[in-house]
């Protein structure tokens, strides 16, 4: 709903019945859980929660100031170019601030990414990103064809996504009315624009403290154990 995002049918209504609370004696317990952030209606995916006050303070602070890494992934309406000139490597969009992925994961870190640098509104814009795969033989869909894409922003502008790819890559999010100007394209909105948030990379605010160091090592050993029987058990 407009005017804060308050009423039933929201996601901040839903939380309390979906989220853990926290275990006896944590301090500060905000009465109800709280994004500390925000993604555009219509993207799925992941979205930071805090259920304390200080969790709520140190979070926000990340995203406000663009310490919080995110990577999205979005199909595209078209054959997706990667112009050489505007080609980086992984050490230069690690440069840039953004999570390119595993120290180990030796093959993706071979590939390279593409860098959109456009104004948004006078503002400085900046997204990573690179084509994952493609869809051929797709009905009414640019050229017959769909791109997988995986997108990094590292600033946070009005629908930056989702403008940088339909007015500079030239190819908009499938089913995005706002910005798939119109066309066959109308015959692809049946199910709202693909684009999912899937990975946020931050630094936790209680187990990155001296305390909570060695509680996260109790935490893994628990885990493991965890997936260790359920794969026996397969």
């Amino acid at each position: 709903p407009k005017g804060g995002g308050y009423g039933r049918m929201t996601v901040k209504s839903c939380l309390p019945w979906v989220i853990t609370p926290p275990t006896l004696g944590v301090v500060s317990v905000l009465r109800r859980p709280t994004p500390v952030h925000r993604i555009d209606r219509g993207t799925s995916g992941l979205l930071v929660v805090a259920k304390t006050k200080p969790a709520m303070v140190e979070l926000s602070r990340m995203f406000k100031e663009r310490k919080a890494k995110k990577t999205y992934t979005a199909i595209v309406n078209g054959d997706i170019l990667e112009p050489k000139d505007t080609s980086i490597s992984n050490d230069e969009a690690e440069k840039l601030g953004v999570c390119i992925g595993e120290a180990n994961d030796a093959e993706s870190r071979k590939r390279s990414w593409q860098v959109i640098d456009n104004e948004l509104e006078d503002q400085n814009a900046v997204t990573v990103w690179r084509r994952v795969k493609q869809y051929t033989g797709i009905e009414n869909a640019r050229n017959n064809t769909l791109s997988m894409v995986e997108l990094k922003p590292k600033t946070g502008r009005y629908h930056q996504l989702r403008r940088h790819m339909a007015w500079t890559g030239n190819c908009p999010l499938l089913g995005d009315k706002t910005y798939d100007g119109g066309g066959p394209a109308r015959l692809l909105r049946d199910n709202g624009f693909y684009l999912c948030s899937n990975k946020i990379v931050i630094e936790h605010p209680f187990y990155n403290s001296q305390q909570g160091r060695s509680m996260w090592e109790k935490v893994k050993e628990d885990e493991m154990k965890k997936c260790n029987d359920h794969k026996e058990n397969i």
